[in-house]
């Protein structure tokens, strides 16, 4: 079954779908892009579409992708502030220096690496040089797409070093590919929901760095914010009826074996003070704590109570 990105880039960009493809045949494709033009998510579908054909176009590789778990594909966004409660993002110096690792290696398991930088309008002077510092030095063959809506906005050093790509919609997705970029969404926030789970029940440390690197650049407005949240309390209450209902009764089902996991290693008492450390982020959300520290105190609350 083809994921939706492939759909929705084959359904909107038909004739940059067969542009490109005849680019990747020739072996002409380009060092940097910059694509231009409406609609984030659909321009990103697009990059992840031709992330997939440069690392091999099979149905295992689509999986990894959509649940951002491929080691030769980086999809990287802009953060949300540090402080308040805005949805406005930037890019960040250091965000950008952490990338500085999968800069300086090569593939793994493809020709090439891919990097993916949506919203890159509002990369700043000192942001965007630090990217362009790691784009003119590669390590290895490299492809890399920016995604920006409004060329005018993007760094003149990004425009003049990029080959730019006017990506029109060819063709309006109706109803039901809008429903399929919603769908994407939704099933790959789930993964990082359920891995950022997993690493947190675990007490494991790497559950902080995962909040900065993934858990926030999925959450871009209050609306997907209170979604997410509803997705950590139905987890919760996973966590505590397990054994107690039948498997069909749980929200998520597909998540049997590391209930069963966490029921062998932790006591009753340890999961409910678990789960009350989970939902302790309902009394915070109207206070000037930014989405990150939030979800680190989250972290933080959930690996006391399960030490005690």
């Amino acid at each position: 079954m083809a994921s939706n990105f492939v759909t929705i880039a084959e359904t909107v960009y038909p004739t940059q779908v067969a542009h490109f493809m005849t680019l990747l045949k020739d072996k002409q494709l380009s060092h940097l892009y910059l694509f231009i033009g409406p609609s984030q998510p659909q321009k990103l579908a697009f990059s992840q579409y031709l992330a997939w054909k440069i690392i091999g176009a099979n149905e295992r590789n689509a999986i990894r992708l959509a649940e951002h778990d491929h080691p030769d594909v980086n999809i990287a966004q802009p953060s949300l502030p540090k402080s308040g409660i805005g949805t406005n993002r930037t890019w960040k110096v250091d965000q950008i220096r952490a990338l500085k690792p999968e800069f300086a290696t090569v593939a793994q398991e493809s020709a090439r690496k891919v990097f993916i930088f949506d919203a890159v309008e509002s990369l700043h002077a000192e942001s965007g040089n630090a990217l362009l510092k790691f784009i003119e030095e590669p390590t290895g063959p490299q492809v890399i797409f920016m995604l920006a809506e409004n060329i005018n906005e993007v760094l003149p050093t990004i425009r003049s070093r990029a080959q730019i790509v006017n990506l029109a919609p060819e063709f309006q997705l109706d109803e039901v590919a809008d429903d399929a970029i919603n769908d994407i969404w939704q099933k790959n926030t789930q993964l990082i929901l359920f891995k950022w789970f997993e690493l947190m029940m675990q007490r494991r440390i790497e559950a902080f760095a995962y909040v900065q690197l993934q858990v926030i650049n999925q959450l871009k407005d209050s609306q997907q914010q209170t979604l997410f949240f509803n997705w950590l309390h139905d987890l919760s209450r996973d966590t505590i009826v397990f054994g107690q209902l039948s498997d069909d009764l749980l929200k998520f089902p597909t998540l049997v074996g590391l209930y069963k996991t966490l029921t062998q290693h932790y006591t009753k008492l340890q999961l409910l003070a678990a789960s009350d450390a989970l939902l302790t982020d309902d009394k915070l959300r109207h206070t000037n704590l930014s989405l990150q520290t939030r979800l680190e105190k989250i972290v933080l609350d959930v690996t006391i109570a399960l030490g005690e």
